[in-house]
């Protein structure tokens, strides 16, 4: 044990430095109060603020609204986007012919509100692709707000009806896709099975007879050897199985001097290489069986006198 002596000794704690252990303890017990008392308000204004938000978005939804605000929400960056300049006004297109231009901005995806910054170049070309008169294409953005489009179409070639339907062909024979409206109605049409692989020959022929491709409606290809062309008259042309070049040729020429699709005529038959043989209609064959008759009797009076 310490003496007297020794406890004389020891030094008494500053006055000062009790106070300010004092203050401390209480400045730390008064900010632990004040942060449970944040706390708890931070908890009130995080109730209040969800309270009032369910209480509106069932109010949207009792009033029909969630819909168009949900999609405002999950769009917000594309309103972002658009409201500091990234709105895509302008599609500049390169090589397109037989496409409309709904068509391209259809397979773009592009419309009043799309962000350049959030275009999916590669599904637009895909979309681009999937169009069976599109050969190939490119799809770039321009920034701040254009986009091109590189076209490599498909030329339609001509029409080809089979099996109760009507394609349109490209020049290769390949169909790409069905006939639906007038812009591709100026198109030759064959007819047939296999025709669509054996029209070139002949329309390249018929490139050679102006007059008749004029005439011509449609192409038939019989027993998929040899064709017989409908004319717009009426009259039917059966060509051969080889040389239809010149047999073409020889009907260009006999309609240039004679003017043959203008008379009684149903068929002009060039299947043999050295005649052409021309059967009238039957109106006019009845016409000519009764100009025998006239002309039979008129002989016979003749020969009576």
């Amino acid at each position: 044990m310490r003496s007297a002596s020794e406890n004389a000794r020891q030094p008494r704690p500053d006055l000062d430095d009790v106070d300010e252990v004092i203050g401390a303890s209480r400045m730390t017990s008064l900010r632990f109060r004040l942060e449970r008392i944040a706390r708890r308000r931070r908890l009130g204004v995080a109730l209040t603020v969800l309270f009032f938000g369910a209480t509106g978005v069932t109010g949207m939804i009792d009033g029909g609204h969630w819909p168009t605000v949900r999609s405002e929400i999950e769009n917000l960056h594309v309103t972002v986007a658009n409201a500091v300049g990234f709105r895509v006004i302008a599609v500049a297109t390169e090589g397109q012919s037989a496409l409309t231009d709904d068509e391209v901005l259809l397979a773009l995806g592009i419309g009043e509100n799309t962000a350049l910054p959030f275009l999916d170049v590669g599904a637009a070309r895909d979309r681009l692709m999937a169009n069976p008169l599109v050969q190939d294409a490119t799809v770039r953005k321009l920034y701040p707000d254009r986009v091109t489009v590189h076209l490599v179409e498909r030329k339609p070639f001509a029409l080809w009806q089979h099996d109760g339907k009507v394609q349109i062909l490209a020049e290769d024979g390949t169909p790409i896709d069905e006939f639906r409206d007038s812009r591709f109605a100026h198109l030759p049409l064959v007819v047939g099975p296999s025709a669509n692989l054996r029209a070139r020959p002949l329309l390249d022929a018929l490139d050679g007879a102006p007059k008749i491709k004029t005439e011509t409606y449609a192409a038939v290809l019989v027993a998929e050897r040899r064709w017989n062309l409908k004319l717009r008259s009426g009259v039917e042309v059966k060509l051969p199985e080889t040389g239809f070049r010149e047999a073409l040729a020889r009907l260009e020429s006999l309609q240039a001097t004679r003017n043959l699709f203008s008379k009684d005529i149903a068929i002009v038959d060039l299947r043999s290489p050295i005649r052409t043989v021309v059967r009238v209609t039957p109106e006019a064959a009845d016409k000519l069986a009764e100009a025998e008759k006239a002309a039979e009797k008129a002989r016979k009076k003749a020969g009576a006198t």
